[in-house]
Parts: C-alpha cells; structure tokens; sequence
C-alpha cells in the first residue's frame, strides 16, 4: 500500500510540474506574439524612402575601381546583399540577370563582408559593378540599409525612383 501512495503522489508532482511549465510555455508564446505584432507594426524601411537623395560615399569594387555618389548614372539599379541571409541568396540570380540584362555600368552590387561573400560576388561581378564592406558600411550608410536584401533604381541627382529590381520594381505615382 505505500507503494501505490508513493506512485500516486509522484504522479502528481509530475503533473503539477507539467502544468506549471506548459502555463509558462504560453505566457511566453503571447509575449513573443505582442512582440513580433509590434515589430510589423514600426518595422523600419530597408533603406531610403523613394524621392530622398543618397548620402555621399567613397568605396572601391572588387576590380579596384573607386566609386562615388557622383559615378552612379541614373537608372542604375543597386542591390545590398548578405551572405548569411537566405532571402538574399534567392534573390541573387535574379539581380544578377537584370544586372547582365541592362550592363555592368547600371548596376551595383554591395555585399557586406564575410567568410562567404565571394560566393556572392563570383555571382554578380560578371554583370554588375560589385562592392564588398563591412556591416554598415560607407554605401549602405549612404542608401539608409536596414535590412537585406534591399533593392532600388536610382532617378535623377541620385535619387531613389524605385525600390525592387527588374519586372518588380515599385515606381511613385
């Protein structure tokens, strides 16, 4: 008989404790919940909104070419990309399609730095101008990047008239 009371009473410390971690489960569940509903809501651009001008900049392509603001032509097509982001790493052939389709010189490729950023750029430096920097880096300072991938066509002044690439591009009204 103190078997069974033993057994009984084990059994229901286990619920007891099967309770108490399943209610902590979900209480942890909403708060993630509230936190990603106020994320979508005050989610940042990914990068310049459209009509803005980009900041200033100075950063050398993988073929040793020094750029500027002033060396990107209007209708240029730009795309940030990372190699740990797996969005990015779908979106890349597409980029570098439209990038062979409309030439090197309307076309740049930032890539930030990392163990495997040369996959990336053996990807796009036959079709775009390509530059490789760190997180935050001078051109991604200059077009605001908050997050990747983040596309845009540049208007006229070097300003931003698009954001996407190619057949996905969002022009203003």
């Amino acid at each position: 008989m103190p078997f069974l009371i033993s057994l009984a009473v084990l059994l229901a410390v286990l619920v007891l404790l099967n309770l108490t971690l399943t209610v902590a489960l979900v209480r942890r569940l909403r708060e993630h919940d509230q936190r990603l509903a106020t994320l979508e809501q005050g989610a940042p651009e990914p990068m310049l909104p459209l009509g803005e001008r980009i900041d200033a900049f100075t950063a050398t392509t993988v073929d040793g070419e020094e750029l500027t603001r002033e060396a990107l032509a209007e209708g240029t097509m730009v795309g940030f990309f990372d190699p740990q982001c797996e969005t990015c790493h779908s979106h890349l052939p597409l980029f570098a399609a439209e990038a062979a389709r409309r030439g090197r010189d309307l076309a740049l490729g930032v890539v930030r730095e990392d163990d495997e950023s040369h996959e990336m750029v053996a990807v796009l430096a036959p079709a775009a101008r390509v530059v490789v920097e760190r997180r935050r880096g001078p051109v991604a300072r200059a077009f605001h990047v908050e997050a990747t991938p983040a596309f845009c066509r540049l208007g006229a002044g070097q300003t931003v008239a698009a954001h996407g690439y190619g057949h996905e591009v969002a022009a203003p009204a």
